[in-house]
Order: structure tokens, then sequence, then C-alpha cells
């Protein structure tokens, strides 16, 4: 889903929670929950235009992602939550000096975000974090410069939409796209994922 897409529907879901903070009473119930995801990664990479030389192994901007969370419910619709996420390896070449050079890192991130949640039914709800994230990228080519190669960190916004099913009064099943729109100065990524969150 592209990001822009997610940033609407992650910002009404958290406008939906906020109005939801003055309309209704609090949750009685108001609960810590974590959970746990695994799933895929995609990155996408400031050199990626640069071509795979002949003989030399592709590109590769698809990873291994999971996600580790914890979070709070303030209310039915509006809560907070913290959590790392674990987007794997991207591969790329990019050109220095006219010569096409391998370079490639782990990308990771630590986010905080404030998150709303709406109710269709008693099993099924959807839910959307924004936020910050702090991203790093580990690794790179040790012949690529640093302005050019993908490791490095910075900070940018997260934003995330998906859903749960209820399995149980305290167990869900969960699926999640969130998008980061910075892990470095060369990469940002987005993971598709699925897992399980336990409510307490």
């Amino acid at each position: 889903m592209p990001p822009r897409s997610c940033i609407a529907l992650s910002a009404l879901l958290l406008a939906t929670g906020a109005t939801a903070l003055h309309a209704a009473e609090p949750m009685r119930d108001s609960a810590f929950y974590a959970g746990a995801t695994m799933g895929a990664s995609r990155y996408s990479l400031h050199s990626a235009s640069t071509p795979t030389p002949p003989g030399g192994l592709q590109r590769d901007t698809h990873g291994t992602a999971f996600k580790l969370y914890g979070g709070y419910r303030l209310t039915e619709h509006f809560g907070a939550e913290l959590g790392y996420a674990h987007l794997g390896r991207a591969k790329q070449w990019t050109m220095v000096n006219g010569t096409a050079l391998r370079d490639e890192g782990k990308g990771r991130a630590f986010y905080a975000a404030a998150t709303a949640q709406l109710p269709l039914g008693d099993a099924f709800v959807l839910h959307g974090r924004l936020g910050v994230a702090r991203g790093k990228v580990t690794g790179g080519g040790t012949q690529v410069p640093a302005t050019q190669g993908l490791a490095g960190s910075a900070t940018g916004a997260i934003v995330g939409i998906g859903a749960e099913y209820k399995l149980t009064p305290t167990m869900s099943l969960t699926g999640d796209y969130d998008h980061f729109i910075k892990l470095s100065r060369q990469a940002k990524g987005g993971m598709l994922t699925v897992g399980l969150r336990a409510n307490f």
C-alpha cells in the first residue's frame, strides 16, 4: 500500500481515537498488551537505479522482517505503543567514480507511536499507528563512501495500519503494514507482517 494512503488512513484512525477521548467513557478494562509479528520487508534505496554489472549478483531489496512491541490502551479507541522492528538485509550496487560497487546492510528501528483502534463487531478491530522512529542500517560496502552507502542512522516518521481478530478475550491474530520514512540517509522501507498479540 502506498505510504500516502497509510498516512491518510492512520490519521483517520487517530482522529477517531482522539474524538473518542471526549465522546466516550474510558474503558474499565484498559490494559497493557504485547505482541510479536513476522513477515517480509521491502526497501526503497537511493541508488536503486544503478544497473547490475555483467556477472554481478542481483540487487535485493526484500528481506525477512519481524517486530516486537508493547503498548497501553488508554481507552477503547486510543493508546500508545513502543516497538522494535528488524527489516532484514538489503543489497544494491552503487556507482563510485564510474565503477559499480556492491553495498549491503541490515535495517532496524525503534519507535514510539500513538495508536487508534476502530472495533468492527465483537472480534474484528482495525488499528493504526503514527509516531517517530529511530532507524539504523549496519554493514555497508567497505569501498563505498559513507555519503553513498546504505549504512547510517536517521530519525523519521512511522505510519502503520493493520487489523486484528480476537481468538480469545486475551489473544488476537494480527496483520500489519508499517512504513519507516527514514532508516538511514540512503534507505527507507516498509514491512508486511502477521503475528499474535496478548492482552493483559
